[in-house]
């Protein structure tokens, strides 16, 4: 069996408006706003490069049902360039981008296949005028899928190709997106495919890392403040018996998410100033940035963070130093976690006082920490706590404490 070489991506989401951002500046929001295009771009060019045989694309190709004729030009024009160096192309549409949704098709170039919206479909890849994978895919004929199909993978016996199938889905019980598809990794072990290309999940995973890999890529542009982090597809290369799989990083516009502590701020001088240190850190990554700032921990400031005004206001001033500069950090959002005692319910302001009167007259510290020094590994690195190393631990459990009450009040 010949060796393979492919990408696999999803969630590309093509031409997602990202609302809320236009208040930066043009030049930054056009950047955000053609994020997608550039960053399905950059796959393609990671394609041509490595001179893969083919490009797994698992669902949600377009934002919405209705797909733009702007998206659908921009990624022809992209299969186009693939066409011209005989990379083929294997598509399944998903939740956002189903088959019962109306736009202006396209004619698309030949190295192109989607797979049916009536069932599972196979798929076969040759390569020297000989097969060498069977491609089993499903395309959604309606937003909302909730049946599990995996029942309709059935493998076609031949030993001398790889069996890779495309699910856009998510595993039954996921609490973390709407269920499509649901189903169970062992549904998908019994069909002893070699790979899964999985989408609808837009954080990258490992579901099963062996034969066969289960992945999910993620999507392959972060899209709003949860979706922080790299984003991108993996570059899979297999042989007989192996698969050797690589994350490749593709966003245009990374999202971040930092806390910064109010504990050693006296005023909102040092405050602004504790925020510029973290955003000149990230800037010298010389990545564009979208940055979400928490304000945590307890100190004199806190009460004064309560306004939605000031907030306001230390967007603006964070944000009016940028430059025209191609790469940027912009600060597009600011969440208030300080914890405010003074503020809180009767019951609540005991509970604090008593916390800190037990904290200040603690004294079963050794009591506590007896079981781990039954530990060997404890006993070996540490002999003991100073009075000062005590009180700070102590002070970092009433600060969890807190936190752990304040997320508690907010969730209610």
């Amino acid at each position: 069996m010949s060796a393979i070489k492919f990408i696999h991506a999803a969630d590309l989401h093509l031409d997602s408006p990202f609302l809320g951002l236009k208040h930066m500046p043009a030049n930054f929001f056009e950047r955000v706003r053609e994020s997608t295009f550039l960053s399905f771009s950059k796959i393609i060019t990671c394609a041509i490069n490595e001179k893969v045989d083919f490009i797994l694309l698992s669902g949600d190709l377009y934002d919405e049902d209705e797909r733009s004729l702007k998206a659908q030009l921009k990624l022809k024009k992209e299969f186009e360039r693939l066409a011209e160096k005989d990379i083929q192309v294997f598509i399944i549409h998903g939740n956002h981008d189903h088959m019962g949704g109306k736009w202006l098709d396209l004619e698309w170039p030949e190295n192109v296949h989607v797979f049916s919206s009536h069932k599972v479909e196979v798929k076969e890849y040759q390569k020297n005028q000989a097969p060498l994978a069977y491609i089993y895919g499903y395309s959604y004929p309606e937003r909302a899928v909730h049946e599990n199909i995996t029942s309709q993978y059935i493998k076609i016996e031949n030993p001398n190709v790889f069996h890779i199938g495309l699910l856009h889905g998510s595993t039954e019980g996921n609490k973390e997106h709407d269920v499509y598809c649901p189903f169970k990794v062992n549904d998908l072990l019994t069909k002893d495919f070699d790979y899964w290309a999985l989408g609808h999940i837009h954080k990258r995973q490992m579901l099963h890392e062996a034969h066969p890999v289960i992945a999910y890529p993620g999507n392959i542009q972060g899209r709003h403040p949860k979706e922080t982090g790299r984003k991108g597809c993996y570059l899979v290369e297999m042989e007989e018996g192996t698969v050797k799989s690589s994350f490749i990083s593709t966003e245009e516009i990374r999202w971040e998410q930092i806390d910064v502590s109010i504990n050693e701020c006296q005023n909102l001088s040092e405050l602004i100033q504790a925020c510029e240190r973290s955003i000149d850190t990230l800037k010298r990554e010389n990545k564009a940035i979208c940055l979400t700032i928490s304000f945590v921990d307890s100190g004199e400031l806190a009460n004064e963070l309560n306004s939605q005004d000031l907030i306001e206001d230390l967007l603006d001033v964070l944000n009016d130093q940028q430059n025209e500069q191609e790469n940027f950090v912009w600060v597009v959002k600011i969440i208030d976690r300080t914890i405010k005692p003074r503020t809180t319910s009767q019951k609540l302001s005991t509970f604090y006082h008593d916390l800190e009167n037990t904290i200040k007259n603690y004294d079963k510290f050794d009591e506590v920490i007896e079981p781990l020094k039954k530990n060997s590994i404890f006993r070996k690195h540490i002999d003991g706590f100073t009075k000062e190393e005590q009180n700070q631990l102590l002070k970092k459990a009433e600060l969890l404490l807190h936190r752990e009450l304040l997320q508690h009040q907010e969730q209610k």
